[in-house]
């Protein structure tokens, strides 16, 4: 199955992304991350996001470094969502307290995990106003590696809209 890999644009409403955001940085007032979903439909080759999912999670703070956790009993509920509405999640973002990179453990487990699928990593427990330039963008490949967007690859692939975009 090739998942999303046949999707060469993203539509984000400007909307979503804020609610994402707004999330991001209450979690980053307590020095924790956070993670969104974007979730939507296919439209041939572009996939228009219509909702922004902020799943139940736990954050813990460690001497390592700082994580997010989405339990089974969430993952299971987000599903019967998506099914009942007929969507799909295509793209998680979460915040780090500095820079934007894909750790560890952002490989190891994501909840985006579909050919394609995107993850996005937002600097500073996203305190700075929305950018694309500022974030780290990664597209999951079919040998199943992350593999980072250039900033021109970023600038083709997605674009926060503030106008609907369903056909």
């Amino acid at each position: 199955m090739s998942g999303f890999q046949k999707i060469r644009e993203i539509i984000i409403p400007a909307n979503c992304v804020e609610d994402a955001y707004e999330f991001m940085r209450r979690a980053g007032q307590e020095g924790v991350e956070g993670v969104a979903l974007f979730a939507g439909q296919n439209d041939g080759e572009r996939f228009l996001v219509s909702h922004t999912i902020v799943p139940q999670q736990t954050a813990y703070k460690m001497e390592y470094g700082l994580m997010y956790a989405v339990d089974g009993d969430e993952l299971h509920r987000i599903n019967v969502l998506l099914h009942k509405n007929n969507l799909r999640i295509i793209a998680q973002i979460h915040s780090h307290p500095n820079e934007a990179y894909h750790s560890e453990a952002d490989d190891a487990s994501p909840i985006v995990a579909t050919i394609g699928g995107v993850s996005i990593v937002v600097p500073r427990f996203a305190a700075d106003p929305i950018n694309l330039e500022n974030w780290a963008i990664y597209r999951l490949s079919p040998d199943k590696r992350w593999e980072q967007l250039s900033s021109a690859e970023v600038r083709k692939t997605i674009t926060i809209s503030d106008e609907l975009q369903w056909v």
